[in-house]
């Protein structure tokens, strides 16, 4: 579909008029061309006759003369101006009308106070004006998105059929454009607070011995940028923006800036990459513009969950003129110690602090850790205030610094100075939104429903095990690190990469994530994975259906329906990569095994009626499975084994023959049921799929097999000697 096409069918019609005309200016610039073809062009000299008569063009014709009908370069200029004029006036009328309705929102709750036991018809008056102004909001961001798309498919146009381009210019130009960078986050603070009057939200106080009964899960996922506002409107409705004090309510979003440390083998960024068991991150973080107060001091540490261990991440608090001497090790802990002990610390507190404060200390010496890369992003953060239950943190604006500078190598700075220019090789900016759900339940079966809806909505990327400290470590400082994570790969980043110099990275990792294509979130060409969409449908944690689900006819129904679409994105995952060729299919005794054997595995599929969340793969694993499949091979040879000797030692008229030939087909079974078993199997492992990776039903129905084969003898060898006995 052409974007003229497209631009009809998916504007909103009452706003038809202030669209931009695309129609128009495609006009346009099909007429400059024409004039272009029949005038003669420009050669480049600088100097002119009053002598010569007029040049002719191509066709020995003279040229034309300009005249007020004549539709020239400048004609196209204006008609762009004035098209950016309408369109940043539409949008700023809009944008006041949006908040004049919040604002009279806001006076009648704060006129008439509200509560949970306020007018029911009231409230719903109030919410019906609140989502209506929500709406409105993100209709308002989906015409700007369509109008700055449409503007630089024009420019494109333009440029690529007349001479004078222009593209660059009124690219830098549209970025500065109010209705294009402008930040219109008041809105989304208004309508948070607004919804938690609605709610009634009261802050709740932690209990600190309640904290272990919960059940925590944690999921990043990318957001495109034209899906944060809806994002953000969705959350809103349920949680109220967490405002900082910093914040001073004017933005739903804080500058956070982190240090990450290592050294010059990059030693914790491998660790952390390769998920090793007690590997460390260690990081300076503060929060705000300009130079920090406070400083956290913060070290996450991984734990192998299948260990039944957990991840931590613990932290303190120290003053930004103490960072500098904790890094060279000269940290007066004991006069830490004593000042908190004068402000009356518990003892409790004050051991933990200095344990934790002694091992970073360590750490920093022993590993000889430097500062070497900061990240820096504007983070919105939901929750209602102490209450941990559900928290969503959305992370826009994201870039990554390399902080190996002279005054960070002699430690004279702990990070770059701020007013001197980042070299581009230096910082990388990450094209998509990062979206954090941190869940805190107290049962698997207690997932608010709206967390449900908005991991369905298509709009949220899980990429499992993102890290912004390891992929800024991999892009800017890729001569130093000996492998990159799997998502360097996902075309969505190869531009961001280029600009940081990178591209080295590109062209090495070609094939080196073929095995975990499944796992990118977008294809080739830049689009998301139909899959991936499929598995955005998650929740945190991954509830399990029980049986009596299973039964129901209408389970059964849904999981037949994702079992016809897992296969159609495997087909598709094939024919990218190139393994089938399109139109393919198995036939003969390699389609009779796979049909038999899939209805057999049939009963896995409505599990996933569940929600699909990818699931913690462990190398162990791998290995299971294939002690698994040798076990069962071991019960195939044994059987074969047992029917060979038996048809090879015995006579050619023994009745020992019939149960040979009961036994071998048994076996064949058996090495049938343990390849397909293995290969299904491997393929759950290596997607990551939801479903059971078990089967309760093929060894009880090859044991069966197996009692009935053995009772058949049985019953034939007491049939043999009761007649011998009579």
């Amino acid at each position: 579909m052409k974007f003229g096409e497209y631009l009809q069918a998916q504007l909103v019609q009452e706003w038809k008029s202030y669209y931009l005309n695309y129609d128009k200016l495609k006009k346009m610039i099909k007429q400059l061309e024409e004039f272009f073809l029949t005038n003669a062009q420009n050669t480049g000299e600088k100097g002119t006759s009053l002598s010569i008569p007029r040049p002719t063009n191509a066709a020995g014709m003279p040229t034309q003369r300009i005249d007020s009908a004549t539709i020239t370069q400048e004609h196209f200029y204006q008609c762009l101006e004035e098209e950016i004029r309408k369109i940043e006036k539409f949008t700023k009328d809009q944008v006041e009308g949006i908040r004049t309705v919040l604002s009279t929102v806001e006076g009648t709750i704060n006129s008439y106070g509200w509560s949970n036991t306020a007018d029911p018809a009231q409230t719903e008056k109030l919410q019906e004006a609140v989502e209506k102004a929500g709406e409105d909001f993100l209709k308002l961001e989906k015409y700007v998105n369509l109008n700055f798309t449409g503007i630089h498919k024009i420019l494109k146009k333009h440029d690529r059929r007349l001479p004078n381009p222009c593209k660059a210019f009124y690219t830098n130009r549209l970025h500065d454009q109010s209705w294009v960078r402008g930040d219109y986050s008041d809105v989304i603070v208004s309508m948070s607070q607004i919804y938690a009057s609605l709610r009634g939200d009261e802050a709740v106080e932690a209990k600190e011995d309640e904290r272990q009964n919960f059940v925590r899960s944690t999921r990043k996922y990318w957001v495109h940028t034209e899906n944060i506002s809806s994002i953000k409107y969705t959350v809103l409705q349920h949680l109220p923006v967490f405002l900082q004090n910093t914040m001073a309510g004017e933005s739903d979003s804080q500058l956070v800036n982190s240090v990450y440390l290592d050294n010059s083998a990059m030693e914790l960024y491998h660790g952390r990459l390769d998920k090793t068991p007690g590997a460390i991150a260690l990081r300076f973080r503060w929060y705000g513009t300009g130079t920090p107060d406070v400083v956290f001091v913060e070290r996450k540490t991984h734990r192998e969950s299948w260990a039944g261990e957990v991840s931590v991440k613990e932290r303190f608090t120290i003053k930004e003129n103490q960072v500098l001497s904790l890094l060279n090790g000269t940290f007066d802990v004991d006069a830490e110690v004593q000042r908190m002990q004068q402000k009356g610390k518990s003892e409790e507190s004050i051991r933990e602090w200095f344990e934790l404060a002694c091992e970073v200390i360590q750490a920093i010496n022993s590993k000889q850790l430097v500062p070497t890369m900061r990240t820096q992003y504007m983070r919105t953060a939901f929750q209602i205030p102490f209450d941990a239950t559900v928290r969503v943190s959305l992370d826009t604006n994201l870039c990554m610094i390399s902080e190996r500078t002279r005054e960070t190598a002699s430690g004279e700075r702990w990070f770059r100075d701020p007013n001197i220019a980042v070299p581009l090789n230096e910082i990388t900016r990450f094209p998509h939104g990062v979206l954090e759900v941190k869940l805190q339940l107290q049962d698997e079966g207690s997932t608010p429903a709206w967390v449900t809806d908005m991991l369905q909505s298509g709009h949220l990327l899980e990429v499992h095990k993102f890290s912004k400290f390891i992929h800024g470590g991999a892009v800017l400082l890729p001569e130093d690190v000996c492998s990159v994570p799997y998502w360097i790969d996902d075309v969505t980043l190869a531009e961001s990469i280029k600009q940081s110099g990178s591209a080295q990275l590109l062209q090495n990792s070609v094939g080196a994530n073929q095995f975990y294509q499944h796992l990118l979130p977008h294809d080739k060409e830049g689009n998301v994975k139909n899959k991936h969409a499929a598995a955005a449908k998650a929740t945190l944690p991954r509830i399990t259906p029980t049986r009596n689900e299973i039964s129901d006819s209408s389970t059964m129904s849904a999981a037949a329906a994702i079992k016809l679409q897992q296969e159609s994105y495997q087909e598709q995952d094939r024919l990218l990569e190139g393994d089938v060729e399109e139109g393919s299919s198995p036939n003969g005794l390699a389609a009779w095994i796979t049909g038999c054997t899939d209805e057999c595995f049939e009963w896995t599929q409505p599990m996933a009626t569940a929600h699909v969340t990818g699931q913690k793969v462990e190398p162990k694993l791998f290995f299971a499975n294939e002690r698994t499949f040798i076990s069962w091979l071991h019960m195939s040879v044994i059987l074969s084994s047992m029917s060979i000797g038996v048809l090879a030692f015995t006579g050619d008229s023994s009745e020992s023959h019939f149960f040979a030939v009961l036994m071998m087909p048994l076996s064949l079974c058996f090495i049938v049921y343990a390849v397909r078993t293995y290969l299904w199997r491997s393929d759950k492992i290596n997607t990551r799929d939801v479903e059971r990776w078990d089967d309760p039903f093929g060894p009880l129905i090859l044991t069966f097999l197996l009692i009935l084969a053995m009772s058949i003898q049985f019953y034939y060898k007491l049939v043999e000697v009761l007649e011998k006995t009579l």
